[in-house]
């Protein structure tokens, strides 16, 4: 409890579940702070000693962000917190799109392989309403 703030059993006693979110919400954010500052302290390192390609060497991150995205962590704490949906990120989107894509495709090739697929229906049903 002293992470968040308190030194008296009689505060936590007092404080109201709100109060307690609200707390921990701002300590998860200072986290991220932490976070950050010895996340830039590894791109600085890694932007010395590490790159990529072996004929022309360049670093592996030139941006920052794409070493430790700040506002992505911030989302996550907040949309956990939140009273409503913050919405969730541009990153956080394609990654969601991307796993139902690779979901709806094992399910494909699943039906296919029991047979409840038939590959060639859809040229008897062009056949059929071309003919109509």
């Amino acid at each position: 409890m002293s992470r968040l703030g308190f030194h008296s059993i009689r505060d936590i006693e007092t404080m109201t579940l709100r109060e307690y979110y609200l707390r921990l919400e701002a300590y998860q954010l200072h986290e991220i702070d932490v976070q950050e500052k010895i996340a830039l302290q590894a791109f600085y390192n890694q932007s010395v000693q590490e790159t990529a390609g072996k004929k022309h060497p360049r670093p592996k991150y030139r941006k920052f962000k794409q070493f430790f995205d700040r506002e992505e962590q911030e989302l996550a704490v907040r949309n956990v917190f939140a009273d409503d949906t913050m919405g969730i990120s541009e990153k956080a989107k394609r990654h969601t799109q991307t796993e139902l894509f690779m979901r709806r495709t094992q399910e494909f090739k699943k039906l296919r392989k029991q047979g409840k697929i038939d590959m060639s229906a859809w040229k008897r049903a062009g056949i059929n309403a071309g003919g109509d």
